[in-house]
């Protein structure tokens, strides 16, 4: 029976880990030449334990509550896409994914979101203190002092500041909390009536929606196409809501109004644009010619069958 059982402790068979000393011996089978390495005491082992481990390996469930609470908070107060939980087969961008290797996609996605929120809240955090540090030196902003800010000498010119008496170690800098505040633009602001100089004054890629005055503008980015039309049906609409709708109460608004040939849409000289869904006057019964050359002066079919 001692021939065919390997006694214990000793390596499988199989294994491809390290075994001390085991390439200096030969002459028994793997179990038995590894169970005796195991517990002579003059071999030079490992400090801990290979075979089996002291305990149970510590299991840490991913994402952790302050990821996700990060991403809570973060709904509260902006216009938030990402939100717990994240799926898996979302094929836009998430931040700081890509560094994080070894984890299921939902673990690694709310942990990248959570890593550059918490870097987000440090820039924001900088951002403040330059422009409350720049209206205390300059006296600019309408707020009252705190009793520190009272405390502080007035000076007429600006920093940053060299301290160079004692006087200026008295002052504590404190740590800089987060105020979180809630973004003014969101997708649910209409971009319509913005200001005409206003960045956010477009509509975003990927909208299906009708865009007004849109339809005759071509070679611009989409974003561009998209400020300037909304700049012409502003400018339209307060052209006739001062002229036709109300002319006597807001009359004499600096309007100018779009010019009414870019609403033609039956041209005399030039055709219609391959593929378009509309109705064109005659088409029907046009054979033997391009779409182009056939919805030239569309309109001359209504003169040919008025009758």
């Amino acid at each position: 029976m001692d021939m065919v059982i390997t006694p214990e402790p000793h390596f499988i068979p199989g294994y491809t880990g390290h075994c001390p000393e085991y390439r200096y011996r030969e002459g028994k089978t793997y179990g038995k030449l590894t169970h005796k390495l195991l517990i002579d005491p003059c071999t030079k082992h490992a400090p801990e334990l290979i075979v089996t481990t002291p305990m149970q390996p510590l299991l840490f469930d991913y994402p952790t509550e302050k990821e996700i609470k990060t991403l809570e908070n973060r709904e509260k107060f902006v216009d938030a896409i990402y939100k717990h939980p994240l799926k898996p087969g979302y094929g836009g961008y998430i931040p700081k994914m890509g560094c994080k290797l070894g984890k299921r996609y939902m673990s690694a996605a709310t942990a990248g979101i959570a890593e550059h929120e918490a870097l987000l809240g440090l820039v924001r955090c900088v951002q403040r203190s330059l422009k409350h540090g720049s209206l205390l030196e300059g006296g600019e902003g309408v707020f009252e002092p705190k009793l520190k800010e009272r405390m502080m000498p007035m000076t007429a010119y600006r920093g940053p500041l060299i301290p160079v008496t004692p006087r200026a170690r008295g002052v504590k800098i404190e740590t800089c909390r987060i105020k979180e505040e809630k973004i003014p633009y969101s997708k649910f602001t209409v971009p319509h009536f913005m200001e005409e100089d206003n960045e956010e004054k477009f509509v975003v890629n990927g909208y299906s929606g009708h865009i007004p005055m849109a339809m005759t503008r071509f070679g611009q980015s989409s974003k561009q196409l998209s400020h300037g039309a909304l700049t012409d049906f502003v400018n339209n609409y307060r052209h006739r809501k001062s002229d036709e709708w109300c002319p006597l109460e807001a009359a004499g608004v600096a309007s100018s109004c779009p010019n009414s040939t870019q609403f033609v849409i039956y041209h005399q000289s030039v055709g219609m644009i391959p593929n378009y869904a509309g109705h064109v006057p005659g088409e029907a019964y046009s054979f033997g010619r391009t779409y182009g050359n056939a919805t030239v002066n569309a309109k001359r079919w209504f003169a040919l069958h008025k009758d």
